[in-house]
């Protein structure tokens, strides 16, 4: 192709970007608007919470997600959504150790965060190593045994049985046993349990917005006897009208609220997470942090200086500890945030070709196929493909920076497998479909990948189809990687109709595939 033809098609792309993926002027005000107000209400409703939970909550709400990363889309006709941690305190620190559970271990991980058990400092108040922890994928538990092994203090609700005149300390209890006894004792009275953190914080919230409550312990009659109660902001009832409180999904992190503020309906998710309580052994960052050599064959020039630059956000930004699913899970949003931080400082074009990524699948692959691909999807493919093209030759300009980005799509969704870019060997596709037949999970993949071979061979023509053919000759690659598309749509016609209808009704479950 020739100079000519790429600069007409950069051009095109610029324009197509500019004028319906990303819109500045009026949509870009109303978006910062929008979280202006959206922001001081989460930090008036979190200033509730902290006095419902009696100071769980004691920190300001922190901007997470798509729109504090600059990776958002600024559509006619839709709204942002807004994502917020929501800090818990937790005194206790843990240690993550590089540890896998054999499937015959008698040990006895739990999915609970001991609140009442602390690290000895020693003598010379050292400091903390942390409670021991691992993970598994991104679940983090807490392995009883390890943890009456550690030199600990222990606090609980069950007396030290007395001994009797004739009974010595030795003979009556194996100490070990008892330290074990101990640890499981405080661990039950003691302790966050991510579901319950999720309905209790669902409760909070609910609270908040009731116009029945001038005050959120205003039922408490320990509150109403004090002399000089807790003051908390007032929440307008006008405010609260405009805000609906979704019904509680324990099966992800959020609540979520949906707020009307004038023609705009604004989804807000609200994530408890513990924050900075993670200790890294350098075991852990060197066994169970991933590196680019472990998945990928090609050239490997940046990795020990991307590597530096990944384990430099962990020790400076730490991770979070979110409630899914049942379980405590590890959550890199803040490390991600800063690792992207300065993506374009060279005058790149990485985040707009993210964008236009996101956009693509969400207007025309999900409504067509289901959200085969998730933003945190996509995400990681940008933070893989700035670690494995470090060169600012590969992100010039806006089409050379999406032939980067799809390229890498294609390979991943070839060997149908994405590795996490902070946990090893955590593969990101790993849904299993409620079905009979397995061919499901294959097929989504397989079916994103024709998409991806089409739009790589002519991104412009793709984008913009009135664009086609009319400045420069046609591309005979994009139209027979189009006509391939569409005969493998039409031979999987039913297949694809079923994929879809499963998608909509989440007939699957989000499984975490390691590869040992």
């Amino acid at each position: 192709m020739s100079n000519a033809d790429l600069s007409e098609q950069e051009r095109i792309l610029q324009e197509f970007h500019a004028g319906t993926v990303f819109l500045s002027g009026d949509k870009e005000w109303l978006a910062g608007k929008n979280f202006f107000v959206v922001k001081s209400t989460v930090e008036r409703i979190v200033k509730w919470v902290y006095e419902s939970s009696t100071g769980l909550y004691p920190s300001d709400p922190i901007p997470v997600g798509s729109y504090n990363e600059g990776l958002h889309l600024q559509v006619e006709n839709v709204s942002n959504d807004f994502d917020f941690l929501i800090p818990i305190r937790y005194n206790s620190k843990l240690a993550l150790r590089s540890r896998i559970v054999p499937n015959n271990s008698c040990s006895r991980p739990t999915h609970q965060l001991p609140t009442y058990v602390f690290r000895n400092q020693g003598m010379r108040k050292l400091p903390d190593k942390g409670l021991p922890v691992f993970c598994q994928g991104t679940k983090m538990l807490v392995d009883i045994e390890d943890l009456a092994e550690a030199d600990v203090k222990i606090y609980c609700d069950k007396p030290k049985p007395k001994l009797g005149e004739d009974e010595e300390e030795d003979d009556f209890d194996d100490p070990a046993s008892y330290k074990l006894e101990m640890c499981q004792e405080s661990l039950s009275h003691h302790n966050l349990d991510p579901e319950q953190i999720l309905k209790d914080f669902h409760q909070y919230v609910g609270i908040a917005l009731n116009p029945e409550y001038t005050h959120p312990r205003q039922n408490d009659p320990v509150f109403q006897h004090r002399l000089f109660p807790s003051r908390v902001p007032r929440i307008p009832n006008s405010i609260r009208g405009n805000i609906q409180l979704e019904s509680l999904d324990l099966r992800g992190p959020a609540i979520r609220l949906v707020f009307k503020e004038g023609n705009e309906t604004i989804l807000v998710k609200l994530v408890p997470a513990v924050r900075k309580a993670i200790e890294f052994s350098n075991e852990w960052m060197r066994e169970d942090l991933t590196h680019l050599s472990d998945w990928w064959d090609g050239d490997l020039t940046n990795e020990k200086q991307s590597f530096l630059w990944k384990v430099q956000a962990l020790k400076e930004v730490g991770l979070e500890l979110v409630p899914k699913g049942g379980f405590w899970r590890l959550s890199f949003s803040c490390a991600e945030e800063m690792i992207l931080k300065e993506v374009d400082a060279d005058g790149g074009q990485r985040r707009a070709a993210l964008q236009l990524l996101k956009f693509v699948n969400q207007t025309r692959w999900t409504p067509e196929y289901g959200k085969i691909l998730s933003s945190y999807h996509l995400k990681t493919l940008l933070l893989w493909s700035c670690e494995i093209y470090p060169r600012k030759e590969a992100w010039e300009t806006l089409l050379s920076s999406l032939k980067t980005l799809l390229g890498l799509l294609k390979h991943t969704l070839a060997e149908k497998r994405l590795p996490h870019y902070f946990l090893k060997p955590l593969n990101l596709f790993n849904k299993h479909y409620k079905a009979s037949n397995d061919i499901y999970w294959p097929l989504s993949l397989e079916t994103l990948a024709h998409e991806v071979s089409a739009m790589l061979a002519d991104a412009t023509a793709y984008l913009v189809p009135s664009h086609k053919s009319l400045r420069y000759l046609v591309n005979q690659d994009y139209e027979e990687k189009s006509a391939a598309l569409q005969e493998f749509k039409e031979r999987h016609r039913e297949e694809l109709k079923e994929l879809k209808r499963m998608e909509d009704e989440h007939m699957y479950e989000e499984v975490e595939i390691t590869e040992e």
